[in-house]
């Protein structure tokens, strides 16, 4: 250890992990917990410790006190690249980018040992939406070893978001030829529409006869799943689809109750509380919220609004959530729960509102608004109009099987568990569907509600109604999304590159059998 200690301290230290570890490996977390604190106490300075009494605290719940320890390991000793990626990784769990980019400022490619530092470094800043840096980051790792299987995916990922397929391609190829098991290469691979589909087939077949894994089959029932779709054999490509959804479910806990309560929860929003105007203005920087469901045509919205001279695309953030975390002192998993909303009455709204606009400026580059587009924070409108005032809110609408087959055919990360079931998404976009008219009823004029066929359809026409309700002037660089050269890190990546496309509607028709629950469900 390179932290100067007393022999007396070094020895309490010591002896406090070594019965932390006993106490976590026979899942005792309460006096895990008390031994790494005096650890702590011993060597306050020590990093790791301080980040593994924030995973205790999250874990728990406890998200400020987690937080506090994150942030306490900032001023400590970082011994090594291993701690500095373990720091950067708690950093952007409790959604810190600001910091966690200046990190990477501090300590830029030419400090970093080895590929793999570099590469879980370029990952996690491409997490938080810092996708140039990534770039960075990436290319460095991939000097140091060309052959590194996690740089060239990273790679490839990078690429996608920027529109370089032939390159993702490569690279992508590249990884698979040094580890032709890695599930996540081959999804990658799957969406980049490549010629010779059959080739890819035969061997995401061959990987799935030797994995078990949940979730590699997901990621490999999906690439399957792809590749047979784009080939039009919709039978097969049915069957990979659903290997893929019942590994994902698997790996998820999914539960509609947990829904149903968040929901209940959520329709206990008042008028009086929501209008309330005692959130955060400030004159320099506004937010203009896109929202609905996934796949309901957010990308394409916010690629629009972003092609104003004014406007900078955020992307997916995840905000708004951390500064409801902060506010109520509690870790959820998702973008939030029960617990948040009936806590709602004690917030600061004015600080949460700060500090989320505080935490968007790196994003905003010094433009005057900005765009959050996390299709799910349809939950949070509630506390933003709140916390806000002078935010805007863009819902997209599409249809409900165009949009419920979209769910389906798309491999989420952690969230989205209602969309690898037909009957867990009928359930679910119905209460969606419920909310959204509770929040028109409460916050009238504040929402405005965007047909996904009408901004295909008519782009121009509907981009002047979006750029008046955010109180912007038309531009034509607005509806030229196919000349943008800037990161789409989200699904619909490769789409974005193709323009406006009128031609997403009615997949569903390929697979009218086995949607007969969500084309009952919806009259389709």
């Amino acid at each position: 250890m390179s932290i100067s200690l007393s022999p007396a301290a070094e020895s309490r230290f010591r002896k406090s992990l070594r019965r932390a570890e006993l106490y976590l490996a026979n899942q005792s977390p309460a006096e895990a917990l008390a031994s790494l604190e005096a650890a702590a106490d011993a060597s306050p300075d020590h990093v790791e410790t301080r980040l593994r009494i924030a995973d205790i605290h999250i874990t728990a719940g406890r998200h400020n006190d987690g937080r506090a320890q994150v942030m306490r390991a900032l001023s400590g000793y970082i011994e090594n690249p291993h701690v500095a990626v373990e720091l950067v990784k708690r950093l952007g769990k409790i959604s810190e980018s600001g910091t966690l980019i200046e990190i990477a400022r501090q300590l830029p490619p030419a400090m970093w040992e080895s590929a793999k530092s570099l590469a879980e470094m370029a990952h996690q800043l491409s997490l938080v939406g810092a996708h140039d840096i990534a770039g960075e980051f990436a290319t460095a790792a991939n000097a140091r070893d060309p052959d590194h299987p996690p740089t060239l995916s990273v790679l490839a990922r990078l690429d996608e978001f920027f529109g370089r397929m032939e390159q993702a391609a490569e690279h992508a190829e590249r990884c698979l030829r040094i580890s032709p098991d890695d599930p996540s290469t081959h999804w990658l691979l799957s969406r980049l529409r490549r010629p010779d589909g059959g080739r890819r087939v035969d061997r995401i077949e061959a990987v799935i006869a030797r994995t078990q894994d949940p979730t590699a089959l997901a990621s490999l029932g999906y690439a399957l799943h792809n590749e047979l779709h784009d080939l039009k054999d919709y039978a097969r490509s049915w069957e990979a689809l659903m290997l893929g959804c019942r590994s994902k479910l698997a790996t998820l806990g999914y539960q509609a109750s947990g829904t149903a309560a968040l929901f209940d929860a959520l329709h206990e929003w008042s008028a009086q509380e929501a209008s309330r105007a005692d959130g955060w203005v400030d004159p320099a920087l506004q937010p203009i919220f896109v929202v609905g469901l996934h796949r309901s045509g957010t990308t394409l919205a916010e690629r629009i609004i972003s092609g104003h001279s004014r406007v900078a695309a955020g992307g997916e953030t995840y905000d708004i959530t951390a500064a409801l975390r902060r506010a109520s002192g509690l870790h959820c998993r998702g973008e939030s729960d029960p617990r948040i909303v009936r806590a709602r009455a004690g917030f600061d709204y004015p600080r949460i509102g700060k500090e989320y606009l505080d935490g968007m400026r790196w994003r905003a580059g010094g433009l005057p608004v900005v765009t959050d587009k996390l299709p799910s924070n349809f939950l949070n409108i509630g506390f933003m109009a709140r916390a806000l005032p002078q935010a805007r809110f863009i819902r997209m609408r599409r249809d409900a099987i165009d949009v419920g087959l979209s769910n389906l055919r798309t491999l989420f990360g952690t969230g989205s568990g209602y969309s690898y079931d037909q009957m867990d998404y009928i359930d679910y976009f119905k209460r969606y569907e419920t909310l959204m008219d509770h929040w028109h009823a409460i916050l009238p004029g504040r929402i405005l509600d965007i047909e996904y066929d009408d901004l295909v359809a008519q782009p121009e026409a509907t981009a002047r109604r979006m750029a008046e309700f955010c109180g912007l002037g038309f531009e034509p660089a607005m509806v030229k999304i196919e000349e943008r050269s800037d990161a789409v890190a989200t699904a619909s990546s490769v789409m974005m590159r193709d323009g406006i496309r009128k031609d997403r509607g009615k997949v569903w028709k390929a697979y009218e059998q086995p949607l007969q629950p969500m084309i009952q469900a919806f009259g389709g």
